[in-house]
């Protein structure tokens, strides 16, 4: 009798039981099949430590020009420890960084990049994202992404970043880490507090590199929560650092090595000319409301 129950509670959980997985939109599921095929082209046939031979990067600089100020922000990544970049929307400081990431990878004077930002919403609050903790940032970091795949195109792209060379980190989950032989990105660090950015600059390991961006015309925090400026002023030295301290500051020794300070202004604008002319009315609108 007790056998037929315990057989019987079997059949009836064999039958029942299964834990139906929650089905992927048709569209999530060709977005990954086409990563995953544009991984699999890539890497056939060959193994690339890179992901991109200099062959490819060349004919990649002969499609990419840099104004003389993108190409001093350049330069300054690839010659300084830390580079700080501020500067309004629309100048390229995320992809004169990300440009200058693929070089030093490239060249192999790196072996990753590590890309981080506040995760601040907007003005908005879209609530609770489900999924992967993947899931949860990638809507964050795609301005990082986009930029690459403008550099590099989706394919390769994609390798470098299924393959590790390209890396998310949540600013949270970044205690006790430490990243050797690595470029580190922080955009919109204006949205950082005292706590993050030195959370995020002591993460900065052995033959690294660190580059933290950010445009104080644009606070999705409380402003004096932002420690963006007195961060700036910690590093280099000149207390009360203000936003419109516009001289660009190079050779700072410092515990972390030499530290490059690059400053756009509104002048430097590419995304669009129509923005010059808004930035500025914002700029004199703030002045006026005391924001």
């Amino acid at each position: 009798m007790g056998k037929r129950i315990v057989l019987g509670k079997i059949d009836f959980l064999n039958k029942y039981s299964k834990i139906k997985q929650p089905h992927m939109t048709k569209v999530k599921q060709k977005q990954q099949q086409e990563n995953q095929d544009a991984i699999d082209d890539h890497y056939k046939n060959k193994t690339r430590r890179t992901g991109i031979t200099k062959l490819e990067w060349e004919r990649i600089k002969e499609m990419i020009t840099l104004t003389e100020k993108q190409n001093n922000l350049y330069k300054g990544i690839r010659n300084n420890t830390l580079t700080i970049c501020q500067g309004p929307a629309g100048t390229s400081k995320t992809f004169s960084a990300c440009y200058a990431c693929i070089g030093l990878l490239v060249d192999k004077k790196i072996d990753r990049i590590i890309l981080t930002k506040p995760i601040q919403e907007s003005g908005e609050n879209l609530g609770f994202l489900p999924g992967t903790v993947a899931e949860k940032t990638d809507p964050y970091m795609q301005s990082y992404f986009s930029n690459f795949k403008k550099i590099l195109g989706n394919q390769i792209f994609e390798f470098l970043k299924a393959t590790g060379s390209i890396v998310v980190e949540p600013l949270a989950y970044m205690r006790g880490t430490t990243y050797d032989d690595a470029i580190m990105l922080l955009d919109e660090a204006q949205n950082c507090t005292m706590h993050q950015l030195m959370l995020w600059a002591t993460r900065l390991g052995r033959n690294s590199k660190a580059v933290m961006m950010g445009d104080v015309s644009q606070y999705d925090i409380k402003k004096k929560d932002s420690k963006f400026l007195d961060f700036i002023s910690i590093i280099t030295g000149e207390y009360n650092f203000k936003e419109d301290d516009v001289a660009d500051i190079t050779g700072y020794k410092t515990l972390l090595g030499d530290v490059y300070y690059h400053k756009f202004n509104t002048e430097d604008i590419v995304r669009n000319k129509f923005l010059i002319d808004l930035v500025n009315r914002y700029e004199k609108y703030k002045f006026q409301n005391n924001l």
